[in-house]
């Protein structure tokens, strides 16, 4: 990925059925890209907050990530919600580095957050990238999104809101968008605090994403 481009992303949350629909309609009038089995470490700075709210100004988004077995670490900058341009920071990492990473992370003051796992069908359509996530034990939502340059944002922005129009879903407002979000974060099971667990205890867990 061009590390210069910013994402366009609109995000919404999806019942069972819709997501089965969606993926017919992708599945014929689409372009099926691949699928992406991701665990995903979400930091956050000094606590996990209840409420999305409590870090709604925080511009960083700091992940350390595997899809389909291969690791990196991903910063995206930008203010968060269902519908946002970010730029987008990726470095790709060793298996066999990843402890390394990810104490260096923790010694800069990056060591707690919360584990998100999905299974994700990913298709082209219309130009623009959809993906029908799965999260495991929270149901499906849906992103569309489109990499461009920052004087293309707005354009692209406009394209994707026609589309989902088309297909009648919508991205998550800020209020719906901060209870799905709390709903995880607030999970005990899938926080993590690296000063007081190892990451071997956490791949051993999720063993199935290595």
């Amino acid at each position: 990925m061009d590390n210069k481009k910013f994402e366009v992303e609109f995000i919404g949350e999806i019942n069972k059925g819709k997501f089965l629909e969606l993926k017919e309609i992708f599945e014929k009038k689409g372009r099926f890209k691949g699928s992406k089995e991701r665990l995903s470490f979400m930091y956050f700075k000094d606590e996990i907050p209840k409420d999305l709210s409590e870090i709604k100004d925080e511009p960083i988004d700091l992940r350390f990530r595997v899809t389909n077995k291969m690791p990196e670490i991903v910063l995206k900058y930008g203010i968060f919600s269902g519908s946002h341009a970010r730029k987008e920071i990726s470095i790709n990492i060793k298996n066999e580095d990843i402890e390394k990473y990810l104490e260096f992370l923790a010694l800069l003051g990056w060591k707690i957050g919360v584990i998100n796992a999905t299974r994700t069908s990913v298709y082209e359509y219309k130009e623009i990238e959809f993906s029908l996530v799965d999260v495991k034990d929270h149901g499906y939502n849906f992103e569309a999104e489109i990499l461009t340059d920052e004087d293309k944002v707005k354009e692209a922005k406009e394209k994707i809101i026609a589309e989902l129009n088309s297909l009648s879903i919508r991205p998550f407002d800020e209020e719906r968008l901060s209870k799905y979000c709390n709903a995880i974060n607030n999970n005990k099971e899938l926080q993590f605090d690296l000063s007081k667990q190892s990451f071997n205890e956490l791949r051993n867990r999720f063993k199935e994403f290595f």
